[in-house]
C-alpha cells in the first residue's frame, strides 16, 4: 500500500516535469524528488512557481512515515494499529534519528552552531490519512498527539544538550537562549501532509 501510494507521487511528478527535458533527467537519475512546499506567496513566488530555484527533496521509503486514522478513530502507523496511549512513544520513535536501525528513517550528520555536531534525520516525510467520517474530536485529539510527539523529542533534546526547557529557551530575552530554541527547528525537521478520504 505504501508503494502505492508513493508510486502515485512519482506518477504526479513525472507528469508535470514531462515538459522539462532537464528536469526529467535529474528526476530519473534518483528515486524521485518532491519540490518543498510552504504557504505564503512570497514562498510560492520563489520557490514554487519557478521551480529552478528551489531544492527537490528526495524522499526514500524508510523516510516516508505513513500514518492512516480511519472513521472509528483507530490508528495505524506504518500497517500497525497503535493504542490511543500509545501514540507519542510509537511516533517519537520515527523522529529521534536512530542511525543503527535501518528501519528507521536516513540519518546524516550535520553542524549546528550551539548543539554543536547531530546526527538528524535524512528529510523525513510524514504523511497523514483521515477518513472523512472522523468525528473532528478525534481528528483534533491525534492530530495533537503528532506534534506532542514533536515537541517532546525537541523538548528531551534541550534539556539535554542546553540544560533549559523548550518553554525556557523560548521565554529568554536572551538572545542566545533564542537562538537555541529555534536550531531546534532545524535538528528536529520533517515535512508533514494531511488528507481526507472515504
Amino acid at each position: 500500500m505504501k508503494k502505492n501510494k508513493i508510486g502515485i507521487y512519482l506518477l504526479a511528478l513525472t507528469l508535470t516535469f514531462i515538459s522539462c527535458e532537464e528536469e526529467m533527467k535529474e528526476l530519473l537519475e534518483t528515486d524521485f524528488k518532491v519540490i518543498e512546499f510552504y504557504y505564503g506567496y512570497d514562498n510560492y513566488m520563489t520557490n514554487v512557481r519557478d521551480n529552478k530555484k528551489s531544492e527537490p527533496m528526495i524522499i526514500r521509503e524508510r523516510n516516508f512515515l505513513e500514518i492512516n486514522v480511519y472513521k472509528n478513530g483507530d490508528f495505524e502507523l506504518e500497517g500497525k494499529i497503535v493504542q490511543p496511549n500509545l501514540i507519542v512513544s510509537e511516533l517519537k520513535k520515527y523522529l529521534i534519528p536512530s542511525p543503527d536501525n535501518k528501519e528507521m528513517p536516513e540519518t546524516i550528520e550535520q553542524e549546528f552552531t550551539y548543539a554543536g555536531k547531530v546526527i538528524t534525520n535524512k528529510n523525513l516525510f510524514i504523511s497523514a490519512l483521515f477518513d472523512n467520517n472522523l468525528n473532528y474530536k478525534k481528528y483534533n485529539t491525534i492530530r495533537n498527539k503528532i506534534f506532542i510527539a514533536y515537541n517532546e523529542v525537541r523538548n528531551e533534546f534541550a534539556i539535554k544538550k542546553y540544560g533549559k526547557t523548550l518553554s525556557e529557551l523560548r521565554n529568554q530575552d536572551n538572545e542566545t537562549e533564542m537562538q537555541k530554541y529555534y536550531e531546534l527547528t532545524s535538528i528536529f525537521q520533517f515535512r508533514y501532509t494531511e488528507r481526507m478520504e472515504d
